[in-house]
């Protein structure tokens, strides 16, 4: 019962903030960069997002190889300068990662971040944290055991390229690096990697050359994520998992919606094609 009131109050601050103000959260420079559904930004902020969708079956030799529905919701709070905490939840309806598989929770997410810098010059950044997932907040059937993971998040954007390069000044790359350590020694340990290319419309129009997009694509920013894993011990070592996730974010002026396509890497991975889309929402102090 208390995931659901948890998700019930995220869900609720989506909808009731649409007066806040937006902050200044993902900006070095000229470059804005929007946060993504699977791959974490390197910003600390106080925000809140909502997403939904549909998952691809689960891989070859899961005992539960079948599709979901999916729902999630998240918060994120900063509490001084630049240090953020954030939590996120999310129901699967079944849930593949129960035995045998039904509705459910998964466990919480949580994250520390730090930003370490900004550099508006060369439009990147650089923060540290932990992610992991608090075992057993879960409903039943979830693992008991919780994992944590030392992580480094980043983004880089490319307007510092030279002129003759004008067109690529638009792509950016952001990531993030983990090593996740389970707190039971019977599960593996694994290394958390993932990244996202992704090309602004937005900044080609306000900050290259106007090429004469209107609405709405002059707000749009095309991404492709890659959330991965790699197995680092126990019968699975060595083994990737993970899926290429493209997909479109539009950026209003108080919120940010995304629409992304989830394409299994491998058969590990999964097989088919889900889908799943996003609004993140930025909260106004005072």
């Amino acid at each position: 019962m208390v995931n659901h009131r948890l998700l019930s109050v995220v869900l609720a601050g989506v909808l009731v903030s649409a007066h806040s103000s937006l902050l200044a959260h993902g900006i070095a420079g000229d470059r804005y960069f929007p946060p993504t559904i699977s791959v974490d930004d390197p910003y600390a902020g106080d925000e809140v997002h909502a997403a939904m969708g549909r998952t691809p079956n689960t891989g070859a030799g899961n005992v539960n190889p079948e599709s979901g529905n999916v729902l999630a919701a998240g918060f994120g709070l900063e509490p001084l300068p630049g240090f953020g905490i954030s939590v996120d939840g999310a129901y699967r309806n079944p849930n593949a990662n129960f035995i045998p598989s039904k509705p459910g929770f998964d466990n919480l997410e949580i994250t520390i971040k730090k930003e370490l810098t900004i550099s508006d010059r060369h439009e990147f950044a650089l923060s540290v944290g932990v992610t992991g997932q608090a075992g057993g907040t879960g409903n039943s059937g979830a693992s008991a055991s919780s994992n944590y993971a030392p992580t480094v998040f980043f983004a880089k954007g490319f307007g510092d390229l030279p002129e003759a390069m004008a067109l690529l000044k638009p792509f950016a790359v952001t990531g993030v690096l983990g090593y996740q350590i389970p707190t039971d020694m019977n599960e593996p340990k694994v290394f958390n990697w993932g990244f996202t290319l992704q090309y602004s419309l937005m900044y080609l129009q306000n900050h290259v050359r106007d090429v004469g997009l209107g609405e709405p694509f002059n707000r749009m920013i095309a991404v492709v994520e890659f959330p991965m894993q790699t197995c680092l011990n126990n019968a699975c070592a060595g083994q990737i998992t993970g899926s290429v996730n493209p997909g479109v974010v539009w950026v209003g002026p108080h919120f940010n919606v995304s629409a992304e396509a989830v394409l299994p890497l491998n058969k590990q991975s999964g097989s088919g094609v889900g889908f799943l889309l996003q609004i993140h929402k930025f909260l106004g102090k005072g």
